[in-house]
């Protein structure tokens, strides 16, 4: 319950009770020395006293209530308008833009006047605009993690936001208060990643596999070699083996390739023993 709404209904009973108290006795006592004209004058007088004191009462606590009112006003925008993280609020029957704070036209390059004249849909790649519609229909009341969504700046650079939003009414219009949070750097590193695995998951295939199945072809042609007595078997021996030994060259051609590919994006990678 917030007592502060009984602050003001509650001061004006006191002083009605405090007026009355000490008013009627003091009225009482001067009864005797005042003409019954003098005595309608004094009570007349008493009760503009107390209608001047209630209002003096009423005006300094709305004064004070105001200021209160003023200063949340100012500390809410102040916590939007200064918000170190994107922040905007569109109304969700047509989509525009209503208010955006610096850290928004700071990170997409419009200025307020743009965004003002822009709709949500403008600030994404045009196939996803669809998909951002039929969202928008599905989000739930109250704070919503609504995921990674994929945004354009006014230069055509695509970020990758993370996206918070929450329901409200704002300046009489249902809308939707929106926080953004750019996570390019992590989607790019997590995608730059992700190729650096498969690269290096298909050097270790070639490594395990293909590498060695022609090594292990060498080892038994040198072997059927030695102990072939025949001079025909033992040139088709050695022709077998230099051709083995041919895709074994090409295979490590192939994966020191990948390897300066990986060293390209990443010079933590280190070369993968071959064999």
């Amino acid at each position: 319950m917030n007592f502060r709404l009984f602050k003001i209904p509650v001061g004006f009973l006191i002083v009605g009770i405090l007026w009355a108290l000490y008013s009627h006795p003091l009225l009482a006592s001067l009864d005797r020395f005042l003409s019954p004209s003098g005595r309608e004058i004094v009570r007349s007088l008493n009760h503009l006293g107390f209608v001047a004191i209630a209002a003096i009462v009423l005006y300094f606590q709305i004064r004070k209530q105001q200021k209160h009112i003023l200063l949340s006003e100012e500390q809410y925008r102040n916590l939007f308008e200064r918000n170190p993280s994107p922040l905007w609020i569109f109304r969700t029957d047509n989509f525009r833009f209503v208010k955006v704070n610096k850290a928004a036209t700071r990170m997409y390059g419009y200025s307020e006047s743009e965004f003002l004249s822009m709709r949500v849909m403008d600030i994404r790649p045009e196939k996803e605009a669809e998909a951002f519609i039929n969202n928008s229909k599905n989000v739930p009341h109250g704070l919503s993690d609504q995921g990674v969504w994929k945004h354009k700046s006014k230069n055509g650079e695509f970020i990758y936001a993370s996206i918070f939003t929450s329901d409200l009414n704002f300046e009489g219009n249902d809308c939707r208060l929106v926080m953004a949070t750019n996570i390019t750097d992590s989607v790019i590193k997590e995608e730059r990643i992700k190729a650096q695995n498969a690269a290096l998951h298909e050097i270790a295939w070639l490594n395990s596999h293909e590498v060695r199945k022609s090594l292990c072809s060498v080892i038994s042609l040198i072997q059927l070699t030695k102990d072939s007595q025949s001079e025909l078997e033992r040139r088709q021996y050695i022709g077998m083996m230099e051709q083995c030994t041919g895709e074994l060259d090409e295979m490590l051609i192939k994966t020191n390739k990948r390897v300066d590919e990986l060293k390209e994006h990443d010079n933590s990678v280190q070369e993968p023993v071959t064999l």
